[in-house]
């Protein structure tokens, strides 16, 4: 079964006239969700040296740079969008794909559409077959054994879906699209060491699978020849990288992903949003009184146990804004004392605060084997929260907010737009504009019409 070919030939015969309309409106969704998380990473160190990085090495073209007045070529945008959305751990996932998509496939159709002049049609449409394409793959990655390996699934998955909405928006034939995947598959990779030391990498990985998707699309209509079999071949993806795949996975065709996307509230990874909501939820129903809290108990299922806990005296002791992001022991502490954990809470001042390193002294940390059974559905927990009277409250949490099963609506997406997005950047007008435009798309002939406002 060669699947490069299959995906190829299901998404050129996918137009827009046959999109449904519940996966048009979620595309919106992601896209102001996106727009929202770009803005907020415009602030980050890292953002900016990535953009004085694409300034200095990509040529000028048509391309947006948010924040940028200089236009870039695709790759050079792409790199810089994908890497500073990812920045602030605000963006959009797949729960069963355990991996970030818009952050990569938002950033290639915005770039790929500026570059060649296409409209608001064209540009949902691929961005609707990037998340598919992603998705589908990241399911049939079996993520859980790629994470326990160190790999990064949103880049690893995210390249093949990066080339796909590209060679989608290029017209690419099925040959080219198959050559596209073939040579995105020897550009993919994506590690997780920094989880040990906070370093910033992974921020880079899809910046790197972004612009590697829209290389390998413009090398394949060039005429540049990649492995038909970069899934399924012996020494293709599924072998490489995975444990136990299940290329099946790229069988299904019942619905499209993108309608199963989850957004964040907080300002963190995917697997403390049910601590955090958990603890926010007792907060809230018994009134309590931090001062007098004696004790926290966070419990998680095993992948999450292992990314949000260990190693404990990182987890504990967090020293940068990164191990803030990945500790589940940082994120119900500050979310205990402030009733929120938003960007404001993930600060490097607010790492340091002595207040919250004292009260993460009260919880702990355990892997519970009963909330495995929950998958595919990997972002469950549970939270007791015990009070000097020795009474104790207890949430478990198996839907985050913002999960497909208990989702953020349009306003609440809307207010994390104009929350995250500064006046300093954009004033309430502009930001009024953006969302205006932005939900008439489709009738767009340019899409220019749309990003001039960024």
């Amino acid at each position: 079964m060669n699947y490069s070919r299959k995906l190829a030939e299901r998404y050129s015969g996918l137009e827009f006239q046959n999109l449904p309309e519940t996966a048009l409106r979620k595309a919106k969704e992601c896209i102001l969700d996106h727009l929202s998380c770009i803005y907020a990473g415009l602030s980050f160190t890292s953002s900016q040296v990535v953009h004085q990085f694409a300034r200095e090495n990509y040529a000028a073209g048509k391309c947006t740079v948010i924040g940028e007045r200089k236009k870039l070529v695709p790759a050079g945008a792409c790199l810089a969008n994908s890497t500073t959305g990812h920045a602030p751990e605000l963006d959009d996932t797949s729960n069963e794909a355990v991996l970030h998509v818009g952050v990569i496939v938002i950033p290639v159709a915005m770039a790929m559409a500026e570059d060649l002049g296409l409209g608001g049609k064209e540009f949902l449409r691929s961005i609707i077959i990037g998340y598919d394409t992603d998705i589908k793959l990241g399911k049939a990655a079996n993520p859980s054994t790629l994470l326990a390996r160190g790999f990064h699934p949103t880049s690893l998955c995210g390249s093949f879906g990066a080339a796909m909405t590209a060679a989608s928006l290029m017209g690419l034939n099925v040959e080219q699209t198959v050559n596209a995947l073939g040579i995105v598959g020897s550009f993919t990779s994506g590690n997780l060491e920094c989880y040990s030391d906070g370093s910033l990498t992974k921020r880079l990985n899809p910046g790197v699978a972004s612009s590697a998707g829209v290389i390998a699309a413009e090398l394949a209509r060039k005429g540049y020849t990649g492995p038909k079999g970069i899934l399924e071949g012996p020494r293709g993806f599924f072998h490489s990288y995975c444990e136990n795949p299940r290329p099946k996975e790229l069988d299904e065709f019942e619905g499209l992903e993108i309608e199963r996307i989850s957004f964040k509230p907080h300002a963190c990874c995917r697997y403390n949003q049910a601590p955090i909501d958990a603890a926010l939820e007792i907060r809230k129903r018994s009134k309590i009184d931090v001062s007098k809290i004696q004790s926290v108990l966070i419990e998680l299922p095993k992948t999450g146990y292992e990314i949000v806990a260990q190693p404990a005296e990182v987890k504990f002791h967090p020293q940068n804004v990164v191990d803030g992001q990945f500790s589940a022991p940082y994120g119900v502490a500050v979310a205990c004392i402030e009733g929120k954990a938003s960007l404001e809470e993930f600060t490097e001042e607010a790492i340091r605060r002595p207040d919250v390193a004292e009260f993460m002294k009260k919880i702990r940390v355990q892997h519970a084997p009963d909330l495995d059974k929950h998958l595919p559905n990997q972002f469950t927990a549970r939270v007791s929260i015990t009070m000097g009277d020795r009474k104790t409250d207890t949430q478990e949490i198996l839907y985050a907010k913002g999960d497909p099963q208990n989702p953020l609506s349009w306003d609440e997406l809307l207010e994390k737009f104009n929350t995250l997005v500064p006046s300093s950047v954009r004033s309430r007008s502009q930001r009024e504009q953006i969302v205006e435009k932005l939900k008439e798309l489709e009738n767009l002939k340019g899409i220019i019409e749309f990003t001039s406002l960024l």
